[in-house]
């Protein structure tokens, strides 16, 4: 990743695409009940101490023009134990003598990078080396023809925004063969931690050059497909998993060859991908999550989003959040503009409280705009005056949602055609955001609200890993292995419940639909074949009172959904508490009517099964929320969420506004974080003034056998008035600016 911009291939966002060698049930994670689950134990690497990150990612004009007084002086006072300074790979900022490694014009006979890992190591300060592999120049295509990438005809890819640059190609002699060179050097010759990778996989794309071409058809028998869009092609998933191998090997050699130098070292992906979390973890000792800013259109809630899709691939592992100062998410990457403090504070504090290890990232060290500077500096400090709350053992969340990168790769909607037919993959290429529409708007209603929740991923399913929560939500998870299926099974049958929506388990782990659901004994339900891919004006009629129509009691009817699977039930469930309404011209006004206000056809599956709880919505609710914002679809959805949890949660905030909320168990101590979003722009655009908000009451359960000894208010920085009824805490929260936690010391 450049920036905020992920990698694509030929269409495909890499950060969502996985291989078939990434589809089965992961290794078990450590924890079982509440309060001891989702590990992140402080292990024994120095990568567990830095709890606050700088980059300071160079311009080749930047030796010679930048303040290094100015950047030591900021790293003092915001207590940073962690930098990362550029160092090679396209540039060389350092006087460098692997050959064809191309060095800043403008450093001289100085060395702007040895010059400031040792300022840094004489303060007490880890250092990561960056490098970036992605680009090269004439000299180098001209002497190593076979180290560009090329495109179908043969021809030298060209840098997309630089014309003097050409493309690597990320599986040959530069990956292998050269870049050992370039990290051997810096290694030993400097006294760096470790190496961090930024577009260490390559920005190619799908590359035709001559190694491609050989090795892949040694490993698959195919010939290089021409595309990667159409992912039906098994050309194309033999393509995903054949780069998924060469990934890990080159990772293995990026890290055999930095820890040779020095075993304390390691080298690090400044993106990981589609790459399974149980074979990443062999050479990954600390992940760097790259998602430096939102756009306008983004959720005020994108940093936390990040913070919890991390942190279920290794909850074993320190994990540091990468934001930006500047304009770097927006098409155009104003790179040397500067954000307003209020959306940097906002974007930092909420991956803060889902977990986050803040890492500032500055584009070019020399610096325009410095109104950046107290945003930074202020959060920093705070941070670091409360560390101790920060340094997280557990996520006491009872509610997860299944993070599913294979359904977001292999699941492509069919779309209706005007001749009645329907299209393939490769004419729904616009739907393919379909199932993070649904991911993004059951997200919003947990955080309206104000459930506490994490992520589990799909390849990491064991009971050690999932049996600790009360709810697992799957917001159309369409593809879904068998070995998944199962999984989910014996966890609902062991106690656990789950809510689905819509084409959930529907389709196989590669995209292909079923005869019936591969839950739908789980959902009380079959599949009778027939998918609308459009619906309008539909209704729902509310059939209450009962546990899902809570709030919705005094409505005669809500909006249905606009995307709708038949089915026909199969088993046992309560009664419907909302049934349907078909659908009914919308135009002309005359017309707008039904001869049919009401049916028995249920569109919600509530049952018990094992000795657990499933809620099933045979329609896109979660997707039409995300696109509407209708209440009455939040409420439906908090509905189902609490009574699949058949109890309280273990933190309960009341008061106005909107909260981003996330409990954590440190080694001594809990910490319940409040995030304010309250704004006038939270759903579009930057934030641009936070409004102050409160008061409210916070409830915890606390950890059995737990006793308080002293709660405080982090934001405040006083003790808080608090009471104990049975084994929840009631702590008073008079007001929130931005980012309050409440913080327990245990006895």
């Amino acid at each position: 990743m450049v920036g905020n911009q992920p990698e694509r291939l030929d269409g495909i966002d890499r950060r969502t695409v996985i291989g078939a060698a990434a589809l089965g049930v992961g290794a078990a994670l450590p924890g079982v009940a509440f309060g001891q689950a989702t590990k992140t134990a402080t292990g024994e690497g120095w990568e567990w101490g830095p709890m606050r990150w700088v980059q300071i990612c160079a311009t080749e004009d930047d030796p010679g023009r930048y303040d290094i007084g100015f950047w030591l002086d900021f790293l003092k006072r915001t207590s940073t134990q962690g930098v990362c300074l550029s160092a090679g790979g396209v540039t060389a900022f350092y006087p460098t003598k692997v050959p064809y490694h191309y060095r800043s014009p403008y450093l001289g006979t100085g060395d702007m990078f040895g010059d400031l890992v040792h300022a840094c190591k004489a303060m007490g300060i880890r250092v990561l080396g960056r490098v970036d592999p992605h680009a090269m120049r004439a000299d180098a295509l001209a002497a190593h023809p076979e180290w560009v990438a090329r495109d179908a005809a043969g021809q030298p890819k060209r840098h997309p925004t630089d014309r003097d640059l050409y493309l690597t190609c990320p599986n040959g002699p530069v990956t292998f063969d050269w870049m050992p060179q370039v990290l051997r050097e810096i290694v030993s010759t400097y006294p760096v931690d470790g190496l961090f990778g930024n577009r260490w996989a390559g920005g190619a794309g799908l590359c035709h050059c001559a190694v491609c071409k050989t090795k892949f058809k040694a490993a698959s028998g195919f010939a290089l497909p021409t595309a990667l869009r159409d992912v039906s092609d098994p050309v194309v998933r033999a393509y995903l998993v054949w780069d998924d191998e060469v990934r890990y090997e080159q990772l293995a050699l990026w890290g055999r060859t930095v820890t040779a130098v020095n075993p304390q070292a390691f080298f690090t992906p400044g993106t990981w991908g589609r790459l399974d979390p149980r074979r990443l973890r062999r050479t990954a000792r600390a992940l760097f999550a790259d998602r430096q800013a939102r756009s306008g259109n983004a959720p005020a809630w994108l940093n936390g989003r990040s913070a919890k899709e991390t942190a279920c691939l290794m909850p074993d592992r320190p994990m540091s959040g990468i934001f930006a100062v500047g304009e770097t998410a927006t098409p155009y990457r104003f790179m040397d503009s500067v954000q307003a403090p209020t959306e940097i504070r906002a974007y930092l504090h909420d991956g803060l409280a889902h977990g986050f290890r803040p890492w500032m990232t500055k584009f070019k060290a020399e610096v325009f705009d410095k109104r950046w500077v107290p945003a930074v500096a202020e959060s920093y400090a705070w941070h670091a005056r409360h560390e101790a709350y920060f340094r997280n053992t557990d996520n006491l969340a009872q509610v997860a949602m299944l993070h599913s990168s294979q359904t977001n790769t292999y699941y492509v909607e069919e779309v209706q055609r005007a001749d009645g037919g329907s299209g393939g993959p490769q004419d729904a290429q616009s739907l393919r955001g379909s199932s993070d529409d649904a991911t993004n708007g059951f997200y919003q209603a947990l955080v309206e609200a104000r459930v506490p929740f994490a992520f589990v991923d799909e390849r990491l399913l064991e009971p050690e890993a999932i049996d600790r929560y009360k709810v697992i939500v799957l917001p159309n998870i369409a593809a879904l292995s068998t070995a998944q299926c199962a999984a989910l099974r014996g966890y609902v049958a062991r106690g656990g419940a789950i809510v689905a929506t819509h084409e959930t388990a529907l389709y196989d782990e590669w995209g292909k639909r079923r005869a019936n659901f591969g839950l739908a004994d789980l959902f009380g339900c079959d599949f009778d074949g027939t998918i609308d891919r459009r619906v309008q004006n539909s209704y729902l009629t509310v059939r209450g009172p009962g546990p899902l129509t809570v709030g919705l009691d005094d409505t005669p009817r809500i909006i249905a959904g606009t995307k709708r699977v038949h089915v026909r039930p199969s088993g046992a469930s309560l009664p419907a508490a909302f049934t349907l309404v078909p659908s009914y011209p919308d135009l002309p006004m005359e017309k707008v009517y039904t001869a049919t206000r009401t049916t028995d056809e249920p569109m919600v599956y509530a049952r018990r099964f094992g000795k657990g709880r499933v809620v099933y919505f045979p329609f896109d609710l979660d997707r039409t929320f995300w696109e509407n914002s209708t209440g009455d679809h939040l409420a439906l959805l908090r509905n189902a969420v609490v009574w699949a949890a058949d109890g309280p949660q273990p933190m309960a905030v009341t008061g106005p506004g909107l909260l981003d909320i996330s409990y954590w168990r440190q080694r001594g101590s809990l910490a319940a974080h409040l995030v304010n979003l309250t704004n006038p722009m939270a759903m579009r655009g930057y934030m641009r003034e936070v409004l102050p908000a409160g008061p409210y009451q916070v409830s915890l359960q606390l950890p059995r056998g737990a006793t308080s000894r002293r709660v405080r208010l982090l934001e405040a920085e006083r003790d808080a008035t608090f009471r104990r009824e049975g084994d929840r805490l009631i702590a008073e929260v008079p007001q929130i600016k931005i980012h309050e936690v409440v913080a327990v010391d245990l006895a």
